[in-house]
Formats: C-alpha cells, structure tokens, sequence
C-alpha cells in the first residue's frame, strides 16, 4: 500500500512527463517496430554439440559456397495429361532461361538445368530426372549463389513477371514456381496477412465487447492507445534481437496475440475497478489509486508469472524457441508498463472527460429526483443487485454442492484427459507453410510428381585424413562402397544418389577414368562426360579435395523422414566401424536434422520446464496470499485445464473428429511439433491470470473480516462478470490465429481459445468456489486472517 501511494503521488506529479515520454517511444515505435518482421526467419541453429550442429560446423567449413547455395523450381504441368516435351513448352523454358541475362542480378546465378538442354548436351539420364514418370510434368532448375533476401524476392519477381509475359497456353499448361527461399517468404508474407487480419477483423470485434463491458466510448480509448504503445515498443525491442539470432516466422504473430489479448485484459482489470469506484462516488485521484492498489497488483503478480513462463522457452538451446519466449516476454511485461503507467496518467489528466461517462450521469439523475438518499439506501440497492446476479447464484450453487461440481468435473474430465496418452508430433511442412500460397501449391505438386528432396536434400559429408585425400584409390573404394550399402541398406535407388563417384544407374566411375577427366592432357578430358563430371566434382568436393559429399535426394518428402534420420546416423556409425581404416569420418547434414536433434533435445528438456515452471509459480503465489494451500489448489486446477485442452487437441488434430467441419484437417494426423511446447507457457499463464483475479478479490473481502463462505460469493460476484468479459475477449483475440492460413498457429490458436472458454467458464467460476468452500480456513493456512464476522449480505463497507 505504501509502494502504491507513493507511485500514485508520482504519477500526480510527472502524468505530462510519462505521458510524453510515452509520444517518444511510439514515434519511434512506428518508424523502426515493422522492421522486426522482415528479419524473421524458417530456418533456425542445430542443438549446440548435437550431430546436425556438428555436421553443420564441418559443411559450413569444408564448403563454404555450398551453405548459400540454393534453387528456384519452374514447374510446368500439363492439365490436359499430355506430354510436356513438346516445342511450345521447350520455347517457353528457353526464353525463360535466355531472360535471366537481363535480370538486374544475374551475378548470383550459378547455373541452370533443363530438360531441353540437357538432351542437346546428350546426358539423357540427366534429362530425364527432370520429367515426370508419366510424361505429364517438367522441372526447370536455376541455382544461385550469395543471394541476399531483396535479390531473391527481385529474383522470384522477376520470374512470375516473365512467365506472365510468356505466350503459353495458361489454360492448358500449369507454371508454378517453389523453392525452399520462395516458401520462406511466403510464410513471411502469410505472417504480414496474419496481423493484418488481427488489426482488422479481430482486434475492433474485441474492442467492440471491450466496450460493451466498459459501458463508455471516452474510456475505449485508453485501451486502444495503450494497446498501440504496447504493439509497437514491443516489436521496437524486438528489433535488436532479430539481428542478432533468427526470430521464427511466427514470432510475431504470438507477440500480437499477447498484446492484444493482455492489453485488454489488463485494461478491463483496471478500468472496472475505476469505474466501480467513480459510481460509488469516489473522487477521480482516490478511485485511481484504489484502482492501482488492487486491480494494478493483480496486473503485476499474473503479468510477471505469465512473462516468467515465457522466459522458460529462452533456456531451450534453439534460436526458434528462444525467439517466441523472448518476444512473448517483452510482450507481456511492455503491456504491464504501458497499463500501469498510461492508464492512471490519462486518468489522472483527463480527469473530467474519463469520469463523466454515461452511467455516471444516470446515477446522478436519479440521486436528484431522490435528493436524500442514505448509505442505507445505496446498501439496499447494491444487495438487490447481488441477488439478483447470475455469478452471485453460481457461487452459492458451487458452494452448496461443491464435492457434487468437484466429482462430475473430474467425471467429465477423465474421457478427454487420457486421450493425451495418444499425443503425438509431426514435423509435416505443411503445417508450417501458409495454405492457398502458389510456391506451396506447386511444391505440393513437386512432390506428386517428383523426387522431393530436391528442394531440401541431404548430404553425407567424407572426410578424409588430409589434403587431397580424394585424389586417393582408397578414398574412391571407402566411398563407392559407402553408395552401395546406402542403396542396399536404407533402399534408396541409385539415381537418388548424386556424387563423383558413381553414376546415376549406380555403376562405379573407375578411378583412372576419373583421373583422366580432370586431366587436361588426357583424352578424354574434352568429351561432354568429362565436362559434367568436373562440373560435379567442383560442387561435390571441397576446395582443398580433403572432403566430399553425396547428395541424396529422397523420393520421399524429407520432412516425413524423422526416422529416416536416425537411420543413416545408425548406418553411418556401422559402415564406420566396419571399416579397417579410422582415417576416415561421416557426418549426415541438410534435410531435417537440424529439426531432428532439436525435437530431441526439446522433449528432453521438457520436463524439466514443467518442474521449473512448477516451482516457480508456487513460490510467487505462495508468497502473494501466504498460503500454503492456494498455489496447490491453482496447480491443480491449472494441470486439469491442460490436460482437457491437450486432450481436446490430440481428438481434432490426431483422431479428426470434426475433419468435416474444416477440409485442411482432412490431411492432418498429428500436430506441429513445436505446438504442445509453445502453449504450455502461455496455457500456465492463462490459468494464472484468471485465477489470480479472482483470488485478490476473495482475499482482499476475507481480510476485511467477511466468512469464507461469503468472501467466495462476493468474490465471484464482483469479479465473475469481468473474467467471463475478459475470457470473451481473450478468445476473440487468441482467434485470429485460427484464421491463419498455417495450420501450426491453427493448432496454437485452438488450444489458447479453448483453454480461456474452459479456464473462464468452468474451472474459474465454478470449480475454484467449490474447492475453496470445502478448504474454508485451511485456504489462508498459515496467515492469520480477521474474525470471520460478516456474511455475504453486508454491505457496510463498500460506500
């Protein structure tokens, strides 16, 4: 109480200054906050020690060009299923080609690959990887090097520019494009369309019941305003931290959803308990003060538990969850500075304009037409209301009959609860690509049609014991034995398996012969094999010829191969192990195996967050209410409503009982692994925030002397109203993510609006009573509390 006056009387004193320096930081808020979403990114670090980072160390370091070498694919397919080898699409693929000589950075092309050139050449296998099996289909594939993210989206403009321009037949033929740095930025783009969405669609919905709520315009616009302040320092900060490690795509789609949802939130907290206290007829400065007594401690305890709970994904060792817990924090604690600070200035300054809101002159109205109205007069209206509340019943309800709601909860509990037994992840792209995008599309026919690890393949990395280890006989011998056992071994065919040392049919290239096309002076030097085999050994062989690759291109999706990883790591470690020379090292890269070893050590250290988080949140409550009793109740109640809505998450997104309800679903079978460990933290601090509330009310009506019983139905009185508002909200605003065209934030977005509809409606207003009527004095336990003297229908101290 004494922090809190001296804080108010600060506030009095500097309002115009905190209220400036606020103008300032939003000034540079809007000018620099949107960059932070062109500085995200898909692609995140390996696990440090872990055998993708290790893989990865040696690839960056062996082939430096190799790591910012990438593609862009020209699919063509025909809808009319009919050959594309014809000569409208072989002059469309060559103009196309041709054009790149005009593109304003042609220096960061390496190379193209066609099919019609390469038939010219005469590397008819060659040719023929780029074609369909049933004919139907082409590929066109332009390498480039360096390139930076304005040259790859001039690259990509430039591209589609060119096929529009192109005199195909687009009814007749299908020209798509994809890549793995064309789907990055569309996910970038699908982010941008995201909050779009949210600032039009769900944030004035919100606003809208906000308002309802609030039951006054002139107070909409603190909430609107500090929501502003809050987005943009939000994403300000967040800037510094993008440059420095990569910020998933979606980061800034969870920091929104935070904003929003807490902006409001807190606004509601803090602007019900002004206003209750302006109709009592509190002056504007004390009903500020009683406002940050009560409603601004409830803020400080709930918003710093949530932001704790997100600071437990910054200990993971991936930038991708760092990056959301990092952003979610500075989210959440910027809007508690902002609520805390803005709203008591703006109150404090436009004193007149804030106070004098509709239901204020109603109630003046009436005070003149009954001139003389008592104390008595405002207890006996306030009693009626409260008995005639709906929350004020379902209190009495909850405590009449308490182990009756306790046991049918549970009841209703167990069917949905063990479905979380069946949870299971996936680490399917397609969850993480925004749907309806045309490289997704096309890279969704890519895989119909093609060998798929084209776009995302993987590499064996050999290392040999020194330079130039590859001009070595025993080095060709370790490595052809090497493609022989993957093919026999891990079943993969021989043209999926690009290296110097075999050809696609998988016969070995004889050493000599080798040899004898990287010498000039050999014969054979200047035939069109040769030609191609140096240009293969220059990309397949490090600069000091100490290291190759193989590259294998799965006919499979590569992130369907989660398995397949763990497999060649077994072979690799078994192949080495066989052999009588230890000079030689094997490393798998590329592919998923960064995301492999990160799933890994994430569901590894998984629980450990769990216990952290356990103990974190009972210390702060405990030391909040002093009471042993009322953090297990809440980590009870917590673990109940997670265990519902993983269950709920695991029959739509595992079991698809409602695929018919949203067709994406249909192709669904498990969720995005990241999912169950990204809303743990928030889902905890969900539960915190409701509760939390409800507790300070319950606790702040026990310490003036009211029963248990009476201080539980007053609490829910007061506040059952304000949650279920403030849970409407949360939902409407946690909703826009089900609006996304990910599913990844599909998935998020349902388990945070089915766990606010849950937590606000069922496990606060009706669970938490029941437990606290059977508790009574042990709720407290050990704080000595005042006499229990008052029961729920006094009101002597409220006016």
């Amino acid at each position: 109480m004494k922090f809190v006056q001296l804080y108010h009387k600060f506030l009095q004193k500097y309002k115009y200054v905190v209220l400036i320096l606020w103008l300032i930081i939003l000034s540079f808020g809007i000018w620099l906050g949107p960059r932070t979403l062109s500085n995200t990114k898909l692609v995140f670090d390996s696990p440090k020690g872990s055998p993708s980072a290790i893989a990865e160390e040696i690839f960056v370091s062996e082939f430096p060009d190799r790591e910012s070498e990438s593609n862009i694919i020209i699919l063509i397919k025909n809808n009319e299923q009919q050959s594309v080898i014809n000569q409208e699409v072989n002059e469309t693929v060559k103009e196309i080609i041709s054009s790149l000589d005009d593109f304003e950075y042609n220096e960061i092309i390496e190379s193209t690959q066609d099919y019609f050139t390469l038939i010219k050449l005469g590397f008819l296998d060659l040719a023929n990887e780029l074609v369909s099996n049933d004919g139907y289909s082409l590929i066109t594939v332009i390498e480039y090097l360096n390139a930076s993210k304005t040259q790859i989206q001039a690259l990509q403009k430039f591209l589609e520019n060119e096929i529009e321009k192109s005199e195909i037949n687009k009814e007749k033929y299908y020209i798509g494009l994809t890549g793995s740095d064309i789907l990055i930025l569309d996910i970038e783009k699908g982010t941008k369309h995201d909050l779009a969405r949210m600032d039009t669609v769900v944030l004035p919905i919100a606003l809208i019941v906000l308002a309802l709520v609030l039951r006054s315009f002139r107070l909409m616009i603190i909430p609107i305003f500090s929501m502003i302040l809050s987005t943009f320092t939000s994403f300000l900060i967040m800037l510094p931290i993008s440059l420095s490690i990569n910020v998933i795509s979606f980061a800034p789609s969870v920091m929104m959803s935070c904003v929003i949802a807490m902006s409001i939130d807190y606004s509601l907290f803090l602007l019900t308990r002004y206003r209750e206290e302006i109709l009592k007829g509190k002056d504007v400065s004390t009903a500020v003060a009683l406002m940050s007594e009560h409603a601004g401690h409830t803020i400080i305890v709930s918003g710093l538990t949530l932001a704790i709970c997100f600071m437990g994904l910054i200990f993971f060792p991936m930038d991708l969850l760092q990056s959301i817990g990092i952003g979610a924090s500075i989210a959440v604690i910027i809007t508690i500075i902002a609520n805390l600070s803005i709203t008591p200035s703006l109150l404090l300054i436009f004193q007149k304009f804030f106070s004098d809101f509709f239901l204020a002159k109603k109630i003046a109205e009436k005070r003149n037409k009954k001139k003389d109205i008592t104390v008595k007069d405002k207890e006996s209206i306030e009693l009626e209301k409260q008995l005639k509340s709906i929350w004020y019943k379902i209190s009495k309800f909850s405590t009449k009959y308490s182990v009756f709601i306790i046991l049918v909860v549970l009841i209703a509990a167990i069917p949905i609860s063990i479905q979380v037994v069946k949870l299971k992840h996936t680490v399917d792209t397609n969850q993480v690509f925004p749907r309806d995008m045309p490289s997704v599309q096309t890279y969704n026919m890519l895989l119909e049609e093609f060998d798929p690890g084209v776009i995302f393949p993987y590499y064996i990395i050999i290392q040999g014991p020194e330079e130039n280890s590859v001009f070595n006989q025993t080095f060709f011998n370790v490595a052809q034995q090497l493609i022989e056992s993957i093919n026999a071994s891990l079943h993969l065919p021989y043209e999926n398996i690009l290296s110097i040392f075999t050809q696609p049919n998988g016969i070995p290239i004889p050493y000599i012969y080798a040899l004898q096309f990287l010498d000039s002076n050999s014969s054979l030097y200047y035939s069109n094999e040769a030609e191609l085999y140096r240009i293969a050994f220059q990309r397949y062989v490090n600069p000091s010829n100490s290291s190759a690759i193989i590259q294998i291109n799965t006919p499979f999706d590569p992130f369907a191969s989660e398995e397949f990883v763990k497999q060649v790591r077994t072979f690799l470690n078994d192949f080495s192990s066989n052999l009588t020379s230890s000079d030689y090292k094997f490393y798998l890269a590329g592919g998923i195996s960064t995301i492999v070893d990160s799933i890994d050590k994430v569901y590894e250290l998984f629980p450990i967050m769990i216990v952290v988080t356990i103990i974190i949140v009972y210390v702060l409550i405990a030391l909040m209410f002093g009471s042993v009793f009322v953090p297990l109740r809440l980590l009870f109640t917590i673990a109940l409503t997670l265990s519902w809505i993983y269950g709920f998450a695991v029959l739509i997104f595992e079991l698809n009982i409602v695929d018919w309800l949203f067709e994406p679903l249909r192709t669904v079978d498990a969720m995005y692994w990241i999912t169950p460990i990204m809303a743990f933290s928030i889902l905890v601090g969900l539960g915190l925030d409701y509760d939390i509330f409800l507790l300070s009310r319950i606790s702040e009506y026990r310490k003036k002397g009211y029963t248990e019983t009476a201080s539980i139905h007053k609490g829910v009185y007061r506040t059952g109203p304000i949650i279920s508002a403030a849970g409407v909200i949360m939902a409407i605003a946690f909703s826009g993510l089900m609006l996304s065209k990910e599913m990844v934030l599909n998935q998020f977005g349902f388990m945070l609006c089915f766990a606010v509809i849950v937590d606000t409606f069922v496990i606060r207003t009706i669970l938490v009573p029941a437990i606290m009527s059977l508790a009574q004095k042990w709720n407290w336990w050990p704080t000595k509390l005042p006499k229990e003297e008052k029961d729920d229908l006094f009101f002597g101290d409220e006016f």
